[in-house]
């Protein structure tokens, strides 16, 4: 507008963004199913590791298989915020701060949508995102990474429209961001993209400027990205973590499937149909920017919520000039129309604002506890004997955060990038029932007590094995006990994790 005020032709895309935002919060916060996730216990109990000490661990706190192990904590500032919303505000306040993340990441990409779609057009690509996102939805700190990622790319973008570079206190968002998750790297790389786009597209007389201009950006972002705890660590870690073999054994690590439908197939067929039904031109260096993506993708899982993301602001704008029929494109910003009309939105502005705190309020209030399922054994763990808490406990592998989160020392757990190849090699042959490791496994470690998923292969050998009784059992995990008369225990000084033998033994 051209008074930079708020008209009727705004309302349609102020409710769009309130109730995409709302919707998403909404959605996270009353459902459970974020708590599914077992690695949230020890996020959480690295939170609290960090509040007690004032400083970031260098080395494993927990394991007793990996006590003292070098570990680098790259997600320390998420884990952080997840110990103070769990502190203060128990599971409801967790939740609360996952479903804040989901609205911020559905505002932005609801703003950028709008710009250059119709309403309809970006109710449906806000679909495409939330089938893209659906397996992501868990409370760990890629969720809450993921609008730093939107705003990001968007704030590119938006440097390339005006065709300058991005501001340099843009970094600050990057040095956020490589304090709380490790897709900072994917950062980095679009500023890479973008900074090329903008060197082809510039008039020869101007090169020499765009490379000094984001240049000078992509060295202060890079600046931005080690100043962590672990430095120049962190910045390697990403790529450290992407080579390991052990990769393969982990569900979220492993490649793309498409023997049956699902939410990836869905996308890039329907995707597909759009992009060819009418011509879109995707600028050349944006579309490798989405085929690497894709590629990441197909290669580990885990990665289709970078690709939903990068692909619904990537797309935004090829998509809606194709579908533009004439129409005025981009469209204002809304923002500043919004700032600029505040006094006159405020009963439309307070009603949001009460869906969201009406919502916050019912989470609070309404008694909520985290629930069983099949990666935290809530339930089997509060049947535990109290004299089993303090013994070598051989554990299945998402079950872990929950025993770190007790604290109760695991036999291994998510951080598997510090377990190491062979050690979480090992483990998983053992879980798939391989009698000879269980054997050497067990004499090393003297396992105290098991818990293991009921269709564990080793839970079948322990009913059958002499000595180990069961001792409880649900649908969702399986308790044994060592009852032999005398045994060692594992005393919890440092062992490398799959190196040396136990640091130190004792008899009960």
């Amino acid at each position: 507008m051209s008074n930079g005020k708020v008209s009727e032709a705004d309302l349609p895309d102020i409710a769009f963004l309130l109730l995409a935002s709302f919707i998403a919060f909404a959605f996270v916060t009353v459902l459970s199913s974020a708590f599914a996730d077992g690695d949230t216990g020890w996020h959480i109990a690295t939170g609290q590791w960090i509040a007690t000490h004032g400083a970031v661990p260098r080395s494993d706190p927990f394991s007793f298989t990996a006590r003292g192990h070098p570990w680098v904590a790259h997600e320390w500032l998420s884990e952080l915020l997840m110990y103070g919303a769990w502190r203060y505000g128990g599971w409801s306040g967790l939740i609360l701060l996952f479903g804040t993340a989901a609205a911020a990441l559905y505002a932005i990409i609801a703003l950028h949508l709008r710009r250059w779609q119709r309403p309809g057009a970006a109710a449906l690509m806000m679909v495409y995102l939330s089938i893209g996102l659906a397996q992501s939805l868990l409370a760990r700190p890629h969720l809450l990474a993921l609008p730093i990622l939107a705003a990001w790319l968007i704030a590119l973008l938006r440097a390339r429209e005006r065709e300058r570079a991005p501001p340099l206190a843009l970094a600050i968002l990057m040095f956020v961001w490589a304090n709380a998750h490790g897709s900072f790297v994917f950062g980095l790389a679009l500023a890479g993209g973008l900074g090329l786009e903008a060197l082809v597209a510039a008039a020869p007389g101007d090169r020499v400027r765009v490379v000094r201009q984001w240049g000078l950006f992509g060295i202060v972002s890079l600046a931005a990205a080690v100043a962590t705890p672990a430095g120049l660590d962190g910045l390697l870690y990403p790529f450290y973590v992407n080579n390991l073999s052990l990769l393969s054994l982990i569900a979220e690590w492993q490649p793309a499937r498409f023997g049956s439908a699902s939410s990836l197939e869905v996308l890039l067929l329907s995707g597909l149909f759009f992009l060819l039904l009418r011509p879109v031109r995707v600028p050349v260096l944006r579309l490798l920017i989405l085929l690497a993506a894709l590629h990441i993708t197909l290669d580990h899982i885990r990665n289709q919520m970078v690709l939903v993301t990068l692909a619904t602001i990537l797309l935004a704008e090829p998509l809606g000039r194709a579908w533009a029929e004439g129409a005025e494109r981009p469209r204002p910003a809304l923002l500043p129309r919004l700032w600029a009309g505040r006094r006159e939105l405020a009963p439309l502005l307070a009603v949001g604002l009460l869906l969201f705190v009406g919502t916050a309020t019912y989470r609070l209030i309404t008694p909520f506890d985290r629930p069983d399922s099949s990666g935290v054994p809530v339930t089997a763990l509060r049947k535990l004997p109290p004299g089993l808490r303090d013994k070598p406990v051989f554990n299945e592998y998402s079950f872990g955060g929950l025993l770190a989160f007790e604290g109760i020392a695991p036999f291994i757990d998510g951080r598997s990038d510090m377990y190491g190849d062979a050690f979480t090699a090992d483990y998983f042959e053992i879980a798939k029932g391989d009698v000879a490791r269980w054997k050497a496994a067990e004499a090393r470690w003297k396992f105290g007590w098991t818990i293991l998923p009921p269709d564990n292969a080793l839970v079948k050998i322990l009913d059958h094995e002499p000595g180990w009784r069961r001792i409880y059992a649900d649908k969702w995990a399986v308790i044994h006990v060592n009852d032999r008369p005398s045994r060692s225990i594992i005393d919890c000084a440092p062992v490398p994790a799959g190196t040396g033998s136990p640091c130190g033994r004792k008899e009960n």
